[in-house]
């Protein structure tokens, strides 16, 4: 049992540190599944137990079982624990233990993934400040800068009253189309 236990460790612990360099030099890429790496897929079905059961499966979560399953064994001899069974018991669970935390861990990254895309949609409701003036009754459009979600974003505008000139603070009412928003100056 021991060289079993030497050699999962040894393979296990080595993959890992090539797991983690490659990540740190910059060969992983954000937008593959999971965890950036090779996965086994089981079925296309969405919510479907393969699914779930295929997720568990990606390459960082068996090498850390591998490297687990080793190093615990190992220390259940080191422990000098004399039956077979219970050291291989216990390596099993430790693999398992650390298979289970790599899953949770690249779920909670998987969660706080976002797509950084502006929803200018947001602007409605918001203060904004005229960049380029706004022609009146609705006669063409002008531009504006509003502050949505922390971010500076810089729409065309267009307003039913007066012209608007540059730099006049404006609310923006409604949006008129994907990018053209109606606005009325503060009184």
């Amino acid at each position: 049992m021991h060289l079993v236990f030497l050699v999962t460790a040894a393979l296990g612990c080595t993959l890992l540190v090539v797991q983690i360099v490659l990540q740190l030099i910059g060969s992983g890429h954000a937008d593959l599944p999971h965890d950036g790496g090779a996965e086994l897929h089981v079925g296309d079905h969405a919510g479907d137990s393969s699914t779930a059961f295929a997720s568990i499966l990606s390459l960082k979560s068996l090498t850390a079982f591998c490297a687990f399953f080793g190093l615990g064994g190992l220390a259940a001899e080191e422990a000098n624990i004399a039956s077979d069974a219970l050291r291989a018991v216990l390596a099993t669970l430790c693999g398992v233990a650390a298979m289970a935390a790599v899953v949770v861990m690249m779920r909670g990254i998987a969660r706080l993934q976002v797509s950084g895309t502006l929803d200018v949609g947001r602007a409605v409701g918001l203060p904004a400040t005229v960049y380029l003036r706004v022609p009146g009754a609705m006669a063409g459009t002008g531009k504006i800068t509003v502050s949505i979600e922390g971010r500076e974003a810089e729409l065309l505008a267009m307003t039913s009253g007066p012209e608007i000139p540059t730099g006049a603070r404006v609310h923006v009412r409604k949006r008129i189309d994907a990018q053209t928003f109606e606005v009325e100056r503060n009184p």
